[in-house]
C-alpha cells in the first residue's frame, strides 16, 4: 500500500453494529465528493467493512489530508468507529490491512 513514502490506495475501515448504514453512507458521501474509484468489502466478520479508494500516487501528507476530509464529513452522520490508512501517526510497519473477504 505505501512505497517509497506513497500511496495509490487510501482504506476506511469500520468495524460496528452500523456497518450497512456505513455502507450506505460511503456510496452517498462519495458520489457528493466526485470519488469514482473505490470498492467496498466486507470482513471475515460480517461488522467490519474495508473501504479501498483508488488515489493517484499521494504522499503520506497529502493521502492524511484526503482521509481526515473524509473522515470529517462521515462524523457528521454517524459515531467514529473507523480508522483510515495510510497515517503518519503509525510507524510504517503499522500502516497494513488485512485482507478483504468479499466484495459488497
Amino acid at each position: 500500500m505505501v512505497k517509497n513514502g506513497f500511496t495509490d490506495y487510501l482504506v476506511l475501515e469500520y468495524k460496528g453494529e452500523e456497518y450497512l448504514r456505513f455502507s450506505h453512507l460511503v456510496k452517498h458521501l462519495f458520489h457528493t465528493m466526485d470519488i469514482t474509484k473505490f470498492y467496498i468489502y466486507q470482513g471475515k466478520d460480517e461488522e467490519k467493512i474495508q473501504v479501498f479508494i483508488h488515489v493517484m500516487h499521494l504522499t503520506l501528507e497529502e493521502a492524511e489530508k484526503q482521509l481526515t476530509e473524509i473522515s470529517d464529513k462521515l462524523k457528521q452522520r454517524l459515531t467514529k468507529r473507523w480508522k483510515t490508512l495510510p497515517s503518519t501517526q503509525l510507524p510504517e510497519a503499522y500502516n497494513i490491512v488485512t485482507l478483504p473477504y468479499n466484495e459488497i
